[in-house]
């Protein structure tokens, strides 16, 4: 058991096996029902009903607890949109989701329309342009095709980056509007049967979302500086578009914000569409067929267009101030109260959100319902635990951004750990992400936590998966022709011969976001997946889950317990339970993966016959880098090791460890931030700047490699390279403290 002494284990293995039998299905299932009984978009009167839920059972269960509201602009509905297609015929599409016989839920009047978050109004009309998935790239063979989106209405699928984001690429060429759709290729009928039949989005469902511009920050738009608190210095909205586009007004706020209106908010009007209405404008598209892959699960051949077929859409947004409410609680530790170990799940949704985020609330329930009860039962947490319920989460993470922003400081001295959860359960299948230092920590709880349905642990079942996966895609190609160092190619090739476990890198898109990319506190994002068809819709249901995700309840359960063991040891344990030699292997393999890429972009661009074999400028400094912070990772995990086999090391000694611990992850950010976007500080992972989820690790270096900034990359070297080189020196004072805590273990 990572950080704890002998002595402390024993009893803790106790109160671990008590507190793992609290969480049941019948509790999970009922708490699920109630949470989704309604409508609950952030900001709304059912909305306040389910943070007042929360607050009750946390308080029942034995928490200290509070609701903390903001104020933060928020957009509904004005009124229902309307598409309209215009030419070659006038057919009016309709693009309400359609309500279940079975489904009782779907037809609720209360459930707001299609619309997207912090989306503009407007009325447009133009031909459309198919844009696949509205990349850059695919903007790009769009205008290699002799084709503009200039003054054109774009259809653009789900998928490939995060929304905000193809609303973004398509107003900086020029398009009037944009349609999103979910194509039954990546997840309707292509992929299985639809709702009600199956677990797949059926023809009129819609995704709902944000479509802020992730990649350059989160949280309340009109707060962009710090927290939504009372007397906050707010950027000037308009009822309706949010921000000004008049141009004397626009001019004025560009000036007095300087910000660029167009590369901040959304300035043309977006809706997302099912594919029932994007086929039949699919089908009188003209123009050429479209390009290798970008053709999906429609029974028609994809064009690009533009022509014949003109459409008119009309959205209507209202804007305000309105407020959001997070609830958040503790449990007081004994020992070290000023350090936290956090967890936190958002409980807002677009309509029902049963999986998203329903599951995760219901299962933290659980595990705050157990927590409570090892408490009573006489369990004592070293540090304190906080559990933090967030809200607007879908709006573009605002709770939870305007929280951490509000209290960074105290954040800064007390936050040991955040342990994310959103979707907890939308399938059986175990989904790991975090910083690598939590590894052997989350791998350890899931040994912990038996599979019901195979009676092995979750981590024999995942490592299983994660191993299959490895074998399936196992290349030597990256280290043939890029390694860290020429004189470790051997060690190198033995090292991708053998399987190790890794965590999947944090980027965006969920609560974590403030905490690891802004912040620094080390954070994991933990749930199940599956066959989930229903993203942001209202068929995201109770019904749905009871049918397809979770039918007895039984993930939820195990999610519920695996955060309790993981919660209960991150509390207790004598010193935190990190270790850095996962972290070291990781930073060797994001630093091999910018030198591949940047030896394909050369031998890409080169003509036939130069020299190809171009290393980046600061790429050896970066690979020495890493290695000295391999080399004292692996100093500070053995020192930590040699720690736990004793018994009464001094409580100062252990204090000002664990303090020098909890910080590390700080030693990471870079002053000032990323160039451009100086809000994500993380030296380490932030999410792609054109990807808005996806994490781009090593951001500055991949970025300027990404975006062909040969300017901009060495300096992003140099920047990663001293944040590197930080970490290494807060490792090395962190081995000091250890191998002088061991000293002061009395003699048998």
């Amino acid at each position: 058991m990572l950080g704890f002494a002998p002595a402390s284990r024993d009893e803790h293995r106790e109160a671990e096996v008590r507190a793992l039998a609290v969480p049941t299905p019948k509790s999970a299932r009922s708490w699920l029902r109630t949470l989704t009984a309604e409508p609950h978009v952030a900001g709304t009167d059912a909305d306040r009903r389910t943070a007042e839920f929360v607050r009750d059972r946390l308080k029942e269960w034995g928490w200290s607890v509070e609701i903390v509201p903001y104020e933060v602009l928020l957009n509904y509905p004005g009124s229902r949109p309307t598409l309209q297609i215009l030419r070659p015929e006038v057919i009016s599409l309709d693009v309400e989701e359609k309500p279940v016989v079975t489904d009782k839920d779907t037809a609720n009047s209360l459930a707001f329309p299609s619309f997207n978050g912090y989306g503009a109004s407007g009325t447009v009309q133009g031909q459309v342009v198919y844009v696949n998935y509205a990349r850059p790239e695919d903007f790009n063979a769009v205008e290699k095709l002799g084709v503009s989106v200039k003054d054109k209405i774009v259809l653009a699928r789900y998928g490939g980056l995060f929304r905000g984001l193809k609303v973004l690429n398509a107003q900086k060429r020029g398009a009037k509007g944009i349609l999103i759709y979910s194509d039954p290729g990546d997840d309707g009928y292509v992929e299985g049967d639809v709702y009600p039949d199956g677990p797949y989005r059926p023809e009129s469902a819609v995704q709902r979302g944000s479509v802020q511009f992730l990649s350059l920050g989160p949280g309340d738009p009109s707060t962009p500086n710090g927290p939504s608190t009372p007397g906050a210095d707010r950027l000037p909205f308009d009822q309706f578009q949010g921000f000004p586009l008049d141009d004397k007004e626009r001019a004025a706020w560009e000036k007095k914000t300087g910000l660029k209106r167009d590369e901040y908010f959304a300035t043309i009007p977006s809706l997302p569409i099912g594919y029932g209405a994007a086929e039949k404008i699919l089908r009188r598209l003209a123009g050429a067929n479209v390009p290798k892959g970008w053709q999906g699960g429609l029974p028609l051949a994809y064009h690009v267009g533009p022509g014949p077929v003109e459409v008119r859409l009309h959205v209507y947004n209202e804007y305000a101030l309105r407020t959001i409410w997070n609830v958040v609680a503790k449990l007081p530790g004994a020992v070290e109260p000023d350090r936290w170990v956090m967890l936190g799940n958002h409980r807002d949704a677009w309509v029902y959100g049963a999986a998203d985020p329903g599951s995760g609330t219901a299962a933290t329930l659980e595990t705050c319902r157990a927590l409570g009860e090892a408490v009573r039962a006489g369990w004592k947490p070293r540090r304190t635990i906080v559990y933090a319920s967030w809200d607007a989460e879908e709006y573009g993470l605002v709770g939870s951004t305007e929280w951490a922003e509000q209290f960074a400081d105290e954040l800064d001295r007390k936050a040991a750990l955040m342990l994310n959860v959103d979707v907890a359960v939308s399938g059986p299948d175990m989904r790991l992400s975090g910083v690598p230092s939590l590894r052997d920590l989350l791998l350890e709880s899931a040994a912990a936590v038996v599979d019901v349905r195979s009676g092995r642990s979750l981590r024999d079942v995942w490592l299983e998966s994660q191993r299959n996966a490895w074998a399936a895609n196992l290349t030597l190609d990256h280290v043939d022709s890029f390694w860290l160092r020429p004189r470790n190619l051997n060690q190198r090739r033995n090292e991708a011969r053998d399987f190790a476990p890794h965590l999947n890198p944090l980027g965006s898109g969920s609560d974590y976001t403030a905490f690891i990319d802004h912040l620094g506190v080390a954070s994991l994002d933990v749930g199940f997946s599956g066959r989930y068809g229903v993203y942001h819709s209202m068929y995201d249901d109770f019904n749905w889950m009871e049918k397809f995700g979770d039918p007895e309840f039984l993930t939820h359960t195990m999610a519920a317990r695996l955060y309790t063991v993981l919660l209960m040891r991150a509390a207790r344990a004598d010193v935190l339970p990190f270790r850095f030699v996962p972290y070291a292997k990781a930073l060797r393999q994001y630093v091999d993966e910018l030198r591949l890429m940047r030896l394909r972009k050369v031998r890409k661009s080169e003509k036939p016959g130069s020299p190809a074999e171009k290393e980046f400028q600061g790429a050896g400094d970066l690979a020495d880098s890493v290695l000295r912070f391999d080399e004292q990772a692996r100093e500070l995990d053995q020192a930590l090791d040699a720690l736990a086999l004793k018994d009464g090391a001094s409580a100062e000694a252990i204090e000002a460890l664990n303090a020098a611990l909890t910080r590390l992850e700080r030693a990471f950010l870079i002053p000032g931030g990323l160039d451009g976007r100086p809000w994500f500080k993380h030296a380490v992972y932030a999410p792609g700047l054109t990807t808005g989820y996806a994490s781009w690790p090593l951001p500055a270096v991949r970025e300027a490699i990404e975006m062909n900034k040969e300017d901009k990359l060495k300096g992003a070297v140099d920047r990663t390279t001293a944040a590197v080189d930080a970490a290494t020196e807060s490792l090395k004072k962190a081995s000091a403290l250890a191998v002088e805590a061991a000293k002061t273990v009395p003699p048998r």
